[in-house]
């Protein structure tokens, strides 16, 4: 799986724009991939924990590292004055002296301190200090969504709609507070406690609508999730680039792989300038078409051709429904007497007893005649006893049409 593009290195200036590169997205997409070569992420310096301990002085408890992005490190730590357990996401070290990289960190504290919302996680407080900026953020219990995705593969098309449903309302919110997030990826979303609530994090690259903090030539994002025109000129990127991303991650859920594989970033980025993913329902019938044909739109190229709003995808996606199927078995498994045993076996008594009636009182020439109907009678009444009956006249009914 390619990295993100977040990693160090991964956001210097593109290689220059050139007309064949703009008239070939081919060429666009090996001019885009030039600039993603991972560098190492440093290790866990204990002298810069040291220095973040001074920092955070006696109101946090420093505990174990628990996660290292593109610009921060995540620690989990343990607030002092209220005995709750808490997250430190900080600046990472070998970053902490780029201007660049501390305006976006600061960026995503600001972002979040403006969103309010059950499916974003939130922050308690941001702070500099001795040069190291940090925020506090609650400590969230749960896989990510490419964790998940990992131990157990695809997810049931009902589940992956619940999932899909929760992370659409989050980007609606993000939207309304006029955010794009720009890296909406399995790793970004948490799936928290038993319940599986649904979280959206790391908004680290988030964007605000008609900001001019993000330089022409950058590319940011990760590519097996961005957008086609993440690839291009960014001040294109608006709330659909997100809704695209979203489709991918969609995509993922429903088939358990994205829509384009590669070895090389170039050959990621090629397909989604180019080509077509695979219809979903050819991968999964299941997948009911309604679903299919949202995500689908999700992935179309053009932004005009995808929903003009997360809004608007999350009102259609609303009128998803699921067949309910029936499961294999359970007739089978039923006791075979019934609570309308007692009346087809009182009906069959009857059957019988007219049958017996016939043969023994009636002498008149059209016996048998009244005979075949007291028989017909006690078959229905056979038919109709405890071995045959499965608790209602319905199932009755059809017990018997399909012994028929």
């Amino acid at each position: 799986m390619p990295p993100s593009a977040e990693q160090p290195g991964l956001n210097g200036p593109r290689a220059a724009k050139d007309p064949a590169a703009a008239a070939d997205p081919a060429a666009a997409a090996d001019s885009a991939a030039a600039a993603h070569h991972r560098k190492p992420i440093p290790p866990e310096d204990e002298s810069f924990r040291v220095r973040l301990t001074e920092a955070l002085g006696d109101a946090y408890e420093l505990l174990d590292t628990i996660g290292q992005g593109g610009f921060g490190r995540v620690y989990k730590a343990r607030d002092t004055r209220l005995g709750r357990t808490v997250a430190i996401k900080v600046i990472r070290p070998d970053l902490a002296g780029a201007s660049a990289f501390l305006e976006r960190f600061r960026r995503e504290g600001v972002a979040l301190a403006r969103l309010r919302h059950p499916g974003i996680v939130p922050i308690y407080d941001i702070r500099e200090r001795d040069g190291l900026i940090y925020y506090v953020m609650p400590f969230i219990e749960g896989d990510t969504l490419r964790q998940r995705l990992e131990v157990r593969g695809r997810m049931p098309p009902k589940v992956a709609h619940r999932v899909l449903l929760e992370l659409c309302d989050a980007i609606v919110a993000t939207h309304r507070a006029g955010i794009v997030h720009r890296d909406i990826k399995p790793e970004n979303v948490i799936l928290e406690g038993r319940q599986d609530k649904v979280l959206l994090m790391d908004f680290g690259i988030a964007k605000v609508v008609d900001s001019e903090s993000t330089q022409s030539g950058m590319i940011v994002g990760t590519p097996t999730y961005m957008s086609p025109e993440q690839l291009g000129d960014v001040y294109a990127v608006d709330e659909r680039s997100d809704i695209y991303s979203l489709g991918v991650v969609a995509y993922h859920l429903l088939t358990g792989r994205p829509p384009f594989v590669g070895s090389s970033y170039g050959e990621v980025m090629r397909q989604h300038l180019t080509a077509r993913p695979k219809p979903l329902r050819s991968i999964d019938p299941s997948v009911p078409m309604f679903l299919a044909d949202l995500v689908e739109q999700c992935l179309e190229k053009d932004p005009l051709d995808r929903f003009e709003s997360a809004a608007a995808l999350w009102d259609q996606m609303q009128h998803v429904t699921f067949l309910r199927e029936p499961t294999p078995g359970v007739a089978d498994d039923r006791p075979m007497i019934g609570r309308w045993t007692a009346v087809f076996g009182g009906l069959a008594v009857l059957a019988l007893a007219l049958a017996g009636f016939g043969a023994y009182a009636l002498s008149l020439p059209g016996r048998p005649a009244y005979l075949a109907l007291s028989g017909g009678l006690a078959v229905v009444g056979a038919l109709t006893s405890p071995r045959f009956s499965a608790g209602s006249p319905r199932e009755w009914l059809n017990k018997l049409l399909r012994r028929g």
